[in-house]
């Protein structure tokens, strides 16, 4: 015989959630995702930071430290370089709107777990679901050009200033310290 299958308590006030306050809280976690991780821009395009790297092991790191310190303004940056190139066509720039909205909501920030009539939905299949209508809808939008060209151009553009960006003078975060332990050193 099977076991039977632990399921999530739900109150009556998780299932009584409505579309708008389903988007509202979505957009409210996306406000505070975006502002808690971003690094000013006056920090990202700091002129006097920026020189050419000694050896190819210093762009290396360099890279490497710049990724991870100014992801989310690369995201952003990226994010702007494919509406411009999708602004030529209108209805393919819809067309990634309205899939870039429907990740962020159905998959990046929701909070509780999606019913439909009564059932839960697994985020497997949800990100199944968004992964093949976002593919058919840009093959059938017929935008998928431009789309590789914006994120071409912003990947060679986020490249060269993770290059050429001086990482000494950024700001090191808390949780990339090792501080030292005392608890076996007793000098």
């Amino acid at each position: 015989m099977l076991a039977p299958v632990e399921t999530l308590p739900i109150t009556v006030e998780e299932t009584s959630l409505s579309a708008v306050d389903v988007i509202s809280m979505s957009m409210h976690n996306l406000i505070a995702f975006v502002s808690s991780y971003r690094p000013w821009w006056s920090e990202f395009l700091a002129l006097g930071s920026i020189d050419r790297p000694a050896s190819f092991s210093s762009a290396v790191s360099r890279v490497k430290i710049n990724l991870r310190h100014f992801a989310v303004n690369y995201f952003l940056l990226t994010a702007a370089s494919v509406t411009l190139f999708l602004i030529g066509d209108p209805s393919c720039l819809l067309t990634v709107a309205s899939f870039g909205i429907m990740w962020l909501l159905l998959y990046f920030y929701r909070d509780h777990p999606l019913v439909l009539c009564g059932r839960h939905i697994n985020d497997r299949v949800i990100a199944l679901g968004l992964i093949l209508g976002s593919l058919s809808a840009l093959w059938f939008a017929n935008c998928l050009q431009s789309l590789v060209l914006g994120i071409a151009a912003s990947f060679l553009l986020c490249l060269v200033h993770a290059v050429v960006r001086n990482s000494d003078d950024l700001f090191v975060q808390e949780k990339d310290v090792v501080v030292p332990s005392s608890f076996l050193h007793w000098s």
